[in-house]
């Protein structure tokens, strides 16, 4: 019986989890997702973890406005309040994991990983394995996988990278050892290649006849994954029970006619889905605008400048003059801003292409961007706010960060440290007049 307080998800479901990064996942999900449109199933696609590039993908795909779902970022009943909202006209949920299926926080616990994810959607999981150099040895790897825990709910697998001859034998010794249904293969292929950048997969509006590529997967999805087999373990999914929100967003709303400037163009294109809902949620109006083509920034009350790859564009951002100077006069006045990575090098005095050119950038704030040899900063991250006036006492932001480019000035309004661990902390993030900038992409709720 359904309490009062609490909503349904009743909706069938599945997630495509690996052993590994690396084994295939968007791929074969992207595969599975076209094959999927082409039966006209409405379907809800979602990224376990922080990623904006796969989601981005899967919207390709479908057509249609994915989200990420992060059990570090949110609880089990927020999660479900947003497959609740997405789902009301969906036949289908396909969740697509991140890392190896147990990989969370830390590097040592499962705490935001595809597990933990499966668990508290209560979502069936169909396993992706490399198969490529291995025969036998597979089937003790999906097993132990299978067995690490005992709630896994992985009950079915797709090979990746292996020959038609091959895999009628090993899906044998697979069912047999392992006792879950092979659901089928993707056969080694460069076509099926999604080619890497120095920040993770390309973004789709980059990739060369991305659609092409999207057809190519899907055809070979059709030809040798079941996807009626997915159908059915999708449809084995348990009902969720969800408590209701507790109107937390009703007793902050932005004042009547409240616009925010979100900048969204090839250079800022890295925004969580839920951030930008929960804003229009609490009455604002979102106006999107290109620091790359339009002249000058629209009439608003607030701006909003996501990450993205600003350096592959420092050129083109250098020389819109009009606009750089439009930033700066409203963020000198004081306007209300966020910035986050690529956008807060965006706001910095100058910064450096992939070449080592170097362009003058909005200048409102000190930092100069400049490319180094590696990753900075990989992973979750937790904030402390250091001015008790800009924010409640004892708040603890939470996001994540993921940058090759540093700054001359990094920021010391917060204290920053890795999650389950504080034996390292740095300072980072700038807050200036109405100026809250850094390089951690916050969830804001």
């Amino acid at each position: 019986m359904q309490h009062k307080n609490n909503i349904q998800v009743n909706t069938p479901r599945v997630m495509f989890a690996a052993t590994r990064s690396g084994s295939g996942k968007t791929t074969v999900t992207c595969g599975v997702l076209a094959a999927l449109k082409k039966q006209n199933i409405k379907v809800q696609a979602y990224k376990c973890g922080p990623d904006y590039i796969d989601p981005m993908f899967h919207r390709t795909v479908l057509g249609i406005d994915t989200g990420n779902l992060d059990t570090f970022f949110a609880d089990a009943d927020a999660i479900g309040r947003i497959l609740a909202r997405d789902t009301k006209d969906a036949e289908l949920i396909v969740m697509e994991g991140v890392m190896g299926y147990y990989d969370g926080v830390g590097g040592a616990t499962t705490m935001a990983s595809s597990y933990e994810l499966s668990k508290v959607t209560k979502t069936p999981v169909v396993l992706i394995v490399d198969a490529k150099g291995a025969s036998v040895t597979l089937a003790a790897i999906i097993r132990g996988i299978m067995e690490y825990k005992k709630d896994s709910r992985i009950v079915g697998v797709i090979l990746n990278r292996v020959s038609p001859m091959f895999y009628s034998r090993i899906k044998h010794v697979i069912e047999t050892e392992c006792g879950i249904p092979v659901l089928g293969y993707l056969p080694e292929d460069a076509s099926f290649a999604v080619p890497s950048r120095h920040l993770g997969l390309l973004q789709p509006d980059e990739m060369q006849k991305q659609r092409d590529w999207v057809e190519t997967v899907a055809e070979a999805a059709r030809k040798t994954i079941d996807i009626d087999g997915i159908l059915e373990i999708a449809a084995q999914a348990e009902m969720l029970q969800i408590q209701k929100a507790t109107g937390e967003t009703e007793k902050s709303k932005f004042p009547a006619g409240y616009r925010i400037g979100v900048a969204r163009d090839a250079a800022f294109s890295f925004y969580y889905r839920e951030n930008l809902r929960m804003l229009e949620d609490m009455g604002a109006t979102l106006v999107y605008f290109s620091p790359l083509t339009d002249a000058h920034v629209s009439e608003v009350d607030a701006l909003i400048f996501g990450g993205g790859y600003p350096e592959l564009y420092a050129k083109q951002l250098y020389e819109n003059q009009s606009m750089r100077a439009s930033v700066w006069q409203a963020l000198e006045a004081g306007m209300p801003c966020h910035a986050e990575c690529g956008g807060f090098l965006y706001l910095g005095k100058s910064l450096a292409d992939a070449e080592g050119n170097v362009y003058e950038m909005v200048g409102f704030l000190d930092g100069a961007g400049f490319r180094t040899e590696r990753l900075q900063r990989f992973g979750y991250v937790e904030l402390a706010p250091q001015e008790a006036d800009a924010f409640a006492v004892n708040t603890v932001l939470r996001g994540h960060e993921f940058h090759y480019w540093d700054s001359t000035d990094c920021g010391d309004a917060c204290l920053a440290w890795k999650p389950l661990s504080k034996q390292k902390t740095y300072p980072c993030m700038v807050k200036k007049k109405g100026t809250f900038a850094g390089f951690p992409h916050l969830y804001y709720a």
